[in-house]
């Protein structure tokens, strides 16, 4: 009888088994992402909170599928040509557009106000906002979807503006119009190159009737494996504060954006604090 049970058993403990090995590559693949370049076994084991033996024999299964390649001589290891590309595969068919959603909708119900995804584009030195969601409040405003708009002025372009290469940055300045909502000529150099800094370091923008006349703005960068891919917006009249005041709602928008950075591939923010 004790024997029939074991033998009705093993098909349990097999797939108990197999799902733990999957979920350990799993996690041993993202480290290895996330690595700096190419990392030991033992601090992959430290990472993961698993016996070195138990490391080496998965990075030598995944050395196996090309999913990881081992530097010569020093026992370090890192992403693999296969690797490369199926995440090359994955990025290419991402819709970013699409996976900003529950990240804007769940803004816009925390702060009941219009929370959108600002999509950069680089090509034409703008942004356009490809995705909306919006609160419950009456008074809401008519914002061009999917239409190029100035990195100069509103929060969205300029949180994207603050996390482009400085050569990107002086073209966008050499083209520069009068802000849209006022006319008034764009801000002097160094008063923009305060203000983008600024931006850096509390990571967040906030701008007052520049794009939509009486409208706040309030941004955070999202970014991608190759830099700022984007911004979350949430915008409201000056005269409604929603939910707290402006560094708490910035607060918990870039909070919102490394998130969502994470997810596309971008850095960790945690990592690099």
């Amino acid at each position: 009888m004790s024997t029939t049970n074991k033998r009705a058993q093993r098909p349990e403990q097999a797939t108990a088994g197999t799902s733990g090995t999957v979920a350990r590559v799993a996690r041993l693949l993202a480290a290895i992402a996330d690595a700096d370049g190419p990392v030991g076994v033992g601090d992959l084991a430290e990472r993961l909170g698993l016996a070195p033996s138990t490391v080496h024999r998965l990075l030598q299964l995944l050395r196996a599928e090309g999913l990881v390649s081992a530097e010569s001589g020093d026992h370090r290891y890192a992403a693999g040509a296969e690797f490369y590309r199926i995440s090359a595969r994955v990025v290419a068919s991402a819709d970013v557009t699409s996976m900003a959603r529950p990240y804007i909708e769940a803004l816009a119900r925390r702060f009941d106000e219009t929370v959108l995804f600002g999509l950069y584009l680089p090509t034409r030195h703008a942004m356009a906002f490809t995705a909306r969601a919006d609160g419950t409040q009456a008074l809401q405003y008519r914002i061009q979807m999917n239409t190029p708009g100035s990195l100069i002025w509103g929060a969205s372009g300029r949180a994207i503006l603050a996390h482009l290469p400085e050569s990107r940055i002086e073209e966008v300045i050499g083209a520069a119009e009068p802000a849209p909502a006022t006319g008034a000529l764009p801000p002097g150099r160094a008063e923009l190159e305060a203000e983008l800094a600024r931006i850096r370091e509390t990571g967040f923008a906030l701008t007052e009737g520049e794009k939509l006349p009486e409208a706040r703005g309030i941004a955070a960068p999202v970014f991608g494996p190759s830099g700022v891919l984007g911004c979350l917006l949430l915008t409201s009249p000056k005269n409604r504060l929603p939910h707290g005041d402006v560094h708490v709602i910035g607060s918990t928008i870039a909070d919102a954006a490394a998130e969502f950075s994470h997810a596309v591939g971008g850095p960790d923010r945690k990592a690099t604090e």
